[in-house]
């Protein structure tokens, strides 16, 4: 007679794989880092955007697909998600550290899309989330790829809602900003070889992706490609508030000021990158300020905090 426990793996060293009955175990540290998961993956869910779990796990637990209004973004995030049981009793105790290996960050490092580290505590439904890009010096990273090295969260750093929008929203300025940038890039560098096809391909890039860009953030109308009427009235009051002897100067800060207002106003205070916003004046303040407008300017300068009367000349 074939005795159960040996049937059940004893003779093959897996014993400690089985209960009784035959069901195998689940260890209690898979157990959190599932519902470390689903969790996550509900914050972002909530604001709609599209989240698929990897399966081939190289570091990477969750790929977000951002969303607005709808509309699938062109950018992408991609999520790390450790499990917590452990919560602090005392507010003032630092948070679990989490070791990841050099040449894991090193990858995040060199990746086109925004990568988040979120310490998730499932006891009590909460977590604190990390941006490993960028702190870390490459060529330290690069020379010891096999060190491990400490992933730290603040404790002001809390991953809920807010959070998410953020994230999101730094996620497309950075997908933005790069694109424009690596056209920009291309279109001097074809100039430069005299590439003429290719220099119009590089021109539709770089137009398309500031047009999208600038109806994402409410600057212009997507339907017919005109400055939005709300954002002009917000250049108009800035000439008031910038305002320089010079009328074309004072028009060039005020648009300039204005559009560092929408990222603050619309963009969840993620931050406006110098190079993006340079782009964006340079379409936005021919269009905004026509030859006719400037005229009005010239003739009411004087009215301006900034303007000179003209006994002042």
């Amino acid at each position: 007679m074939v005795d159960w426990r040996t049937w059940a793996g004893e003779s093959c060293n897996a014993r400690t794989r089985f209960r009784i009955g035959g069901n195998v175990k689940r260890p209690i540290q898979h157990q959190i880092a599932s519902c470390a998961v689903a969790a996550v993956r509900h914050q972002w869910n909530m604001q709609g955007h599209a989240v698929d779990e990897v399966k081939e796990d190289y570091g990477e637990d969750l790929l977000v697909q951002t969303c607005l209004d709808g509309k699938v973004d062109a950018s992408r995030i991609w999520v790390q998600v450790k499990g917590t049981d452990r919560f602090r009793e005392n507010p003032a105790a630092s948070l679990p550290k989490i070791r990841v290996k050099a040449a894991q960050i090193l990858r995040w490092s060199r990746s086109a899309d925004l990568v988040v580290t979120v310490l998730w505590d499932v006891a009590h439904d909460r977590g604190w989330y990390v941006m490993p890009q960028g702190f870390f010096d490459p060529v330290e990273l690069w020379s010891s790829k096999d060190r491990q090295v400490a992933l730290t969260f603040q404790p002001d750093c809390i991953f809920h809602q807010q959070a998410v929008t953020e994230l999101a929203w730094a996620a497309r300025i950075e997908h933005a900003n790069r694109g424009l940038q690596y056209a920009r890039h291309n279109i001097s560098e074809s100039k430069e070889m005299g590439l003429q096809v290719d220099l119009e391909f590089h021109k539709g890039v770089w137009w398309t992706l500031l047009f999208d860009f600038a109806a994402t953030i409410g600057i212009i109308r997507p339907d017919d490609g005109q400055v939005d009427e709300a954002f002009a009235l917000l250049v108009m009051e800035m000439t008031w508030q910038h305002s320089v002897p010079d009328v074309l100067e004072t028009a060039r800060r005020a648009t300039f000021m204005a559009i560092i207002e929408v990222f603050d106003r619309r963009c969840a205070g993620s931050g406006a990158p110098l190079a993006l916003v340079k782009e964006l004046a340079e379409v936005v303040h021919p269009r905004l300020f026509t030859d006719e407008l400037l005229d009005v300017l010239r003739r009411n300068h004087h009215k301006t905090p900034g303007g000179r009367g003209p006994q002042e000349r």
